[in-house]
């Protein structure tokens, strides 16, 4: 419906009601005309409620296609979508997200009120987004100086399965983490029988089978603490490209998301655990270990025995393998008869896109991991917590860019990561 409809049909409902709302009621009117009239003021009530809501709707639409008609959006707005369309019930990006909350409304207004950046922008607010945000570029800030330079990148495409979405997830309102550990355990649970006798179990007269006892388990605990860290990345851009919603999205969604993603799941597997590193799975007291045998399948096979063997390992079934990409290469150019150079079928669907797994667990290709390394266990037994999401911040109080036109896009996450089970874990040598 068009905009000049609405306000018709808005109009004739506000005058309606208007005349309902100071007619004479004691006119000699009956009840059942008293009701009538007060169920069509609601009514008209409810539909000039609707209507409001979708000029509001067109008013926010007419303002976006005059911002993006300025000379300086005008190639980033070529080829978007309607916003009309579908797309708007599609899940928002991170960046999309930035640009679309009124705080960057609000802030962007008070900088270029006339859809251009003039002055110095000074320090932004904290714009926090919902889901995890990364990036990369080898292109300096200068490369932004082009009017449209959207769609030169290339995007990155994060693995269908990471190591954070193996670990437990969870959160904190703290900057240090702690939580108990359980170095050992043994399970004691058995199939017990009634009670026969309410006497005390003397273990002579009354045995513990009589008296119905318990089996107890057996728990060595530690408490550990882990500290909350930052993991950080920020990139230049000019402030024409800061105007320029389709490529500061891009910049925030392709760039920055990414190499935080990727770090955060370097540094669980790997971190040192010295601040202002995570404290990862190979580096945490206590976790197994397993030598190479003869193929990485066969030796993956073994440690995955470890930790389902209660008598070395935790007891659990392993649901992940943290794998480089070498070795992941050796894993999938494996050929019936176990060569990875001679002819013959290759042992894993070559065509497939579902994810990868073995021997009943999911790999997950971990380029941060130590070459000829893989770690392999029961993966809820390790848990991120997070302190801060992923948030991004803008200004231009860094070394000289002021004076060359240039704000600096921060992004940023805060977390602590822990162990809760380390014989839950190996790591394994692959080659």
């Amino acid at each position: 419906m068009s905009v000049s409809v609405l306000q018709k049909r808005f109009a004739e409902l506000a005058e309606e009601n208007a005349k309902l709302l100071h007619t004479d009621e004691g006119a000699g009117r009956s009840t059942e005309e008293s009701l009538a009239k007060s169920e069509k003021f609601d009514a008209n009530l409810t539909e000039l409620k609707t209507i409001k809501a979708e000029l509001e709707r067109h008013n926010e639409l007419d303002e976006l296609n005059r911002w993006a008609a300025t000379p300086e959006r005008k190639a980033a707005t070529r080829g978007a979508p309607d916003p009309t369309g579908d797309d708007r019930r599609q899940v928002k990006s991170a960046g999309r997200q930035v640009l679309e909350s009124e705080e960057f409304k609000s802030w962007l207004k008070s900088v270029a009120p006339n859809g251009v950046i003039t002055s110095p922008v000074g320090r932004s607010p904290m714009f926090d987004v919902k889901a995890v945000i990364s990036g990369a570029s080898a292109t300096s800030g200068g490369a932004f100086v082009q009017r449209d330079y959207s769609n030169i990148y290339v995007p990155y495409v994060q693995p269908t399965l990471t190591v954070r979405d193996l670990v437990t997830n969870a959160t904190t309102d703290s900057d240090i983490v702690e939580y108990m550990r359980a170095d050992t355990h043994a399970n004691a649970a058995a199939p017990v029988a009634e009670a026969t006798s309410a006497a005390i179990i003397d273990g002579e007269t009354v045995t513990p089978a009589i008296g119905g006892l318990k089996p107890e388990a057996s728990f060595t605990w530690a408490k550990v603490t882990a500290g909350v860290e930052t993991i950080a990345e920020g990139v230049p851009v000019t402030r024409r490209a800061m105007s320029d919603a389709g490529q500061l999205m891009s910049i925030i969604d392709q760039q920055l998301r990414f190499d935080l993603s990727q770090t955060l799941n370097t540094q669980m597997i790997s971190g040192s655990g010295s601040s202002p590193n995570l404290r990862g799975i190979r580096n945490t007291s206590g976790i197994l270990t397993q030598a190479f045998s003869n193929n990485i399948i066969e030796t993956l096979r073994k440690a995955k025995t470890k930790v389902t063997n209660p008598a070395t390992g935790s007891g659990k079934i392993p649901d992940g393998v943290a794998i480089t990409p070498a070795a992941l290469e050796t894993l999938d150019l494996f050929r019936v008869g176990g060569s990875t150079t001679t002819d013959g079928p290759f042992l894993v669907n070559p065509y497939t896109d579902q994810v990868r797994r073995l021997w009943g667990m999911n790999l997950v290709e971990e380029p941060g991991m130590t070459a000829d390394r893989a770690v392999l266990g029961y993966f809820r037994d390790a848990v991120l917590w997070d302190r801060q999401q992923e948030s991004v911040q803008m200004f231009d109080q860094h070394a000289d860019f002021a004076a060359r036109n240039l704000v600096y896009v921060l992004a940023e996450l805060r977390a602590a990561f822990g162990v809760l089970m380390p014989k839950s874990f190996v790591d394994v040598t692959t080659a």
